[in-house]
């Protein structure tokens, strides 16, 4: 069957079909090269980084055979703005195409401790899988309305708090501090806004994101009110 459309209508219609045909072919140029996996080098082995979640990670690859680094990448700076690195927007740095043969993979976290995962094996032609054991976690400060936010340091330790793991700073975006995970840690902010020193425990798991809070807002009976005077 056939539709004819005189005039002006049928350029409209011819006009339509092109746009449409030229949408499909960029959206098939995007999802098919832009975003689906490359293919694999010839001669080489895929490794990719499992994390949880974790899009962007500091890390470096070394060959077991001569200990040598092979791969280093460090795009993270310590507690990140997930904005980006986790929504998808930015590509990811967790694969990576490598020789045939058997690698540490280190990943450096954002306190002072790494995540080592020994005897990966990368085989010509096939994807293997490396997980290290990291988790994130993330500290909000809330305040009265109205009153501005400062950049407030805390401490990252043991369980213990005897050693201090890493340092951090408060911040009105929502940022993530990677760790290893099946730990519980301590956060210590001393001077905090509530006038007290707050201590709080923060357990970090594989795939988890940890969400511990400061609340520093007047509490509702403390509020000043302006209500009459009773006689």
């Amino acid at each position: 069957m056939q539709i004819r459309i005189s005039g002006h209508g049928s350029l409209v219609i011819r006009a339509g079909i092109m746009a449409t045909c030229l949408l499909m072919a960029a959206c098939a140029t995007t999802t098919g090269s832009g975003q689906g996996p490359r293919p694999i080098p010839e001669g080489q082995g895929r490794l990719i980084i499992e994390a949880g979640g974790i899009r962007q990670l500091n890390y470096y690859i070394v060959d077991q055979d001569t200990d040598e680094e092979i791969f280093s990448d460090h795009p993270r700076t310590a507690g990140s703005s997930p904005i980006g690195y986790e929504s998808g927007s930015r590509s990811t740095n967790l694969v990576q195409d490598l020789p045939p043969g058997l690698y540490t993979v280190v990943v450096l976290t954002d306190i002072e401790d790494f995540v080592r995962v020994r005897d990966v094996e990368v085989v010509m032609g096939e994807e293997r899988y490396a997980t290290p054991q990291v988790g994130r976690f993330m500290l909000r400060l809330f305040t009265d309305p109205g009153i501005v936010q400062i950049p407030t340091p805390f401490l990252i330790t043991d369980y213990n708090m005897r050693t201090v793991l890493g340092r951090g700073m408060t911040s009105t975006e929502v940022r993530h501090f990677i760790v290893p995970a099946g730990r519980t840690y301590k956060v210590r902010m001393e001077n905090s806004p509530t006038g007290r020193d707050e201590i709080l425990e923060v357990e970090v798991r594989f795939g988890g994101i940890t969400q511990i809070e400061i609340d520093a807002r007047t509490p509702a009976g403390e509020q000043q009110g302006g209500g009459d005077a009773s006689p």
